[in-house]
């Protein structure tokens, strides 16, 4: 293996801000601390909204402040250089994806996967699918948060009644040509076998939809043009509704009053999940959390539609693992856009997007020299 630099070029936060202010910078090459710890020099890292809402300081006041300058990125790809001495699975050579964080998520340690070097906790890496390149496994973790968000739509739906599964059902997915939807798209269709998909798109976004998910989608919405979605889908003629956007409450009425399920990644948390997701946070957040479900289940009233959000859990092997097979296989194919890390103008303006929600196609990809 080549010698392991003492510095490395890094896409960092040098303050709490947007990413308009990123840098690229030289940082320290990590070390491993941990007997479990890899080191991998990456070739590829992603941009996250959990990225921007961290390095402009949306969670310090809640989770803790951040060392600056604050290294972006806890998903990539890249070939292991060194392993601590308690790792069995890994070898140095080996390519891998890597992904930050489990159960409870630290917010305040920067991993900096667009960086030259990173390192990963062992039970957080997977071998990368010879077949596909390091750009194209950056999405693994939208894919497990697809596979354990549905399964949890399938167990609403059993409580419900509904035991047979998602083949011939009707479902709607927010935001076609984001990253997390534009995978949760072709899970529900090519990995649960679900009949109608109805997705949301903005108007300059139509004609792309084919383009990056041919034969998926059997009805896109221009919800720029569309005041209401009942105008253009029945009320009360979805099934399951997969949430990726936070008005989740305006998706209520497309669903089937007495069977309809709402599988969210976009909304509030129970109390209950929270304490698990996160470190202990002040009493009123919680009390918060609390009120949000008595709001939802108010919005619900009179129906027997059930809602439940989920934050993807890449600390269960046997999902991420299953992830890594279903991208390995083209089940999902990481619709994505990929910009070089020393262009840090690219990096900025499609960082921004990420930040704000709009404008982006799929996945921000960094690709590291």
């Amino acid at each position: 293996m080549a010698t392991i630099p003492s510095t490395m070029r890094s896409l960092v936060a040098p303050k709490y801000c947007l990413p308009m202010e990123w840098e690229i910078a030289d940082m320290p090459v990590p070390t491993i601390k941990d007997p479990r710890d890899i080191l991998v020099k990456m070739h590829a890292g992603s941009i996250m909204t959990g990225d921007t809402q961290v390095a402009r300081g949306s969670s310090r006041f809640l989770l803790g402040g951040v060392t600056m300058p604050y290294k972006i990125g806890m998903e990539g790809a890249g070939v292991v250089a060194k392993v601590g001495p308690g790792v069995t699975q890994f070898k140095p050579g080996d390519e891998v994806y890597i992904f930050g964080q489990s159960r409870p998520m630290d917010m305040t340690t920067s991993k900096g996967y667009c960086s030259q070097y990173a390192v990963a906790r062992e039970s957080l890496t997977l071998l990368k699918p010879a077949n596909r390149s390091f750009e194209e496994v950056c999405n693994i973790a939208s894919v497990v948060t697809a596979i354990q968000t549905i399964e949890i739509g399938l167990r609403l739906m059993r409580e419900n009644g509904v035991a047979d599964g998602l083949e011939g059902k009707t479902v709607f997915v927010p935001g076609a040509l984001s990253a997390t939807g534009s995978v949760a798209i072709q899970v529900l269709r090519n990995v649960y076998g679900v009949g109608r998909i109805i997705t949301t798109v903005s108007t300059a976004k139509i004609p792309l939809v084919e383009q990056h998910l041919p034969g998926l989608v059997d009805q896109v919405v221009d919800y720029t043009r569309t005041p209401k979605l009942t105008d253009v889908i029945p009320a009360g003629s979805v099934d399951l509704v997969y949430n990726t956007q936070w008005q989740v409450t305006d998706l209520f009425a497309l669903l089937k009053p007495d069977v309809g399920v709402v599988a969210s990644i976009a909304s509030i948390p129970s109390p209950e999940l929270l304490r698990v997701i996160l470190p202990p946070m002040p009493f009123f957040v919680y009390w918060f959390a609390g009120l949000g479900q008595m709001w939802y289940s108010w919005k619900l009233r009179g129906t027997n539609i059930k809602h439940e959000f989920h934050s993807g859990n890449l600390g269960v092997r046997e999902d991420l693992e299953r992830a890594g097979e279903i991208v390995a296989t083209g089940k999902v194919k990481n619709v994505r856009r990929v910009v070089e890390l020393e262009d840090i103008e690219a990096v900025r303006r499609e960082a921004q997007k990420v930040a704000t929600g709009k404008g982006g196609i799929g996945k921000l990809v960094i690709k590291i020299a």
